[in-house]
């Protein structure tokens, strides 16, 4: 038999009537219940967290990570939330030298929590793995290492030195559940004293250095000139074995020749050179004969002495 809408407003009516205060009170508390508990029982992991729940009566849940996105769990359990993106942390450590020198490093430390084992952290260590694991690890690593050094090798960044720091820093780091993707160096602090004594070390290494490249460019000068010294000497025999006085009178011939074909002003004399070659003056030269040169250029034969030379112009 279907109800008509004026009954069933009837039924509501006499309920109301009977119940209404206790349905309202109801009503309210269940709103500020929920309202209450809304931040214990549905939990928000963000992008680049993970989660690890505890359980009230079992204990924490070992086999289950959780991923971003909404969560419902019961509200006597609790969600921890941890940021698995890679982080930095600057610190500051006081550590000796091979020597007993105090050194004060600033270190750029670069890590963050292992995915695959982030519930055994949490059941382990806590969220304070920082200050429980990164930064004792990282200190003991750095002290180790460092004591093996002279300063001079710390302060000048000795080749390999920051890599085998890092990579004990991983080796160590990943058996205690936290990934430590880098270690870097930022600044190295010593004793005014100390650091100037390094400097000028440094600055009588490079003046070395500057000295044994000029001294090297030396040696390798002499060694040309030796060289260029031997092939003029070389030459010079060659040619002072197959020169003769016949080819030198007919190169001082073949001279004349073109200097008399030439249109420039010029004075021959024939057989007023040095053992009969021809004295060559120029248009300016010719009215002082005392100031000449003998010809460069071998000339012709001799011309006898009962014979008076000719000038040619």
């Amino acid at each position: 038999m279907r109800m008509t809408r004026a009954k069933i407003s009837a039924v509501f009516d006499r309920f109301f009537e009977k119940h209404g205060l206790k349905a309202f009170l109801f009503v309210v508390v269940s709103v500020i219940t929920i309202t209450v508990m809304w931040p214990s029982i549905f939990i928000t992991i963000r992008s680049g967290e993970a989660g690890v729940l505890f359980k009230r009566i079992t204990g924490t849940d070992t086999e289950n990570v959780y991923s971003e996105g909404l969560h419902l769990i019961w509200p006597w359990d609790r969600m921890y939330v941890y940021n698995v993106r890679l982080q930095t942390v600057l610190e500051e450590f006081e550590v000796l030298t091979k020597n007993g020198a105090l050194l004060n490093l600033k270190v750029a430390i670069r890590y963050k929590p292992d995915y695959r084992t982030l519930t055994t952290l949490h059941k382990l260590v806590g969220p304070d793995f920082l200050n429980q694991i990164v930064l004792p690890e990282t200190e003991a690593i750095l002290r180790h290492y460092i004591g093996q050094y002279e300063p001079a090798e710390i302060y000048t960044t000795k080749p390999g030195l920051i890599d085998k720091i890092v990579l004990n820093a991983l080796e160590n780091s990943e058996q205690r559940y936290v990934i430590i993707d880098d270690v870097l160096l930022k600044s190295v602090g010593l004793p005014e004293s100390l650091r100037d004594s390094i400097d000028a070390k440094l600055v009588f290494e490079q003046k070395s250095l500057t000295y044994q490249y000029r001294l090297a460019l030396e040696k390798e000068e002499a060694q040309r000139k030796r060289i260029e010294a031997e092939g003029i000497r070389d030459y010079n025999r060659l040619v002072s074995e197959t020169l003769s006085e016949d080819l030198i009178r007919w190169q001082g011939v073949q001279a004349t020749k073109e200097l008399a074909l030439s249109p420039n002003s010029k004075t021959v004399i024939i057989g007023g050179g040095q053992g009969g070659l021809p004295v060559i003056l120029g248009g300016a030269d010719a009215s002082s004969p005392s100031t000449t040169s003998p010809a460069v250029a071998p000339a012709l034969p001799a011309v006898p002495a009962t014979t008076t030379p000719r000038a040619v112009k």
